[in-house]
């Protein structure tokens, strides 16, 4: 993206496109600002549904819509595909993957939050985290291939215990 040196406005520069970016790019759009929104996504996800594709009960596009379409009302605002590796404060520039540098005003990191083994990284093998579509579609998977083995499964014990699943988390999502 070429930067528009006689556009005088200044320049925000907001990391992510999930609920936190996509709400500061539309409070922030027909503003006398330039808007930048970056994200390694072209779309934004609904994750409190996530739930629903893991179970197969929506399919991954039915909660994601793409970004641009999201705020193609805003002739101020951007939305640039890219993963932000750097940063820097005092010079006011973020860095690409790819090594482009994006200059702005003012920045706006809402990249989200992460789910957390507390140390123990050896439990993400049997326990998945639900905070994307590819884990949501990799947990249907398990899930599908778990029924499909139980039902050819003659052995009670063995097909209650492919049926068996655990549930970690009380929040929106384990609830």
């Amino acid at each position: 993206m070429a930067p528009n040196n006689d556009d005088v406005r200044p320049h925000v520069v907001i990391v992510g496109g999930g609920f936190g970016g996509l709400y500061a790019a539309k409070s922030l759009g027909n503003q006398p600002v330039r808007v930048t929104l970056i994200d390694r996504h072209n779309f934004h996800l609904f994750q409190p549904l996530l739930y629903q594709v893991a179970m197969a009960g929506l399919s991954p596009g039915n909660i994601s819509a793409a970004l641009r379409s999201i705020l193609s009302r805003y002739k101020n605002v951007s939305v640039l595909l890219g993963n932000v590796t750097a940063l820097d404060a005092t010079q006011k520039w973020v860095q690409l993957a790819d090594g482009a540098q994006i200059a702005y005003d003012a920045l706006i990191v809402a990249t989200g939050a992460s789910h957390s083994y507390f140390g123990n990284s050896a439990w993400a093998t049997h326990a998945p985290g639900l905070k994307t579509l590819e884990q949501a579609l990799d947990i249907r998977r398990r899930v599908l291939t778990a029924y499909e083995i139980a039902e050819r499964t003659s052995d009670p014990v063995r097909r209650r215990a492919w049926l068996t699943f655990a549930v970690v988390g009380a929040g929106p999502t384990g609830v």
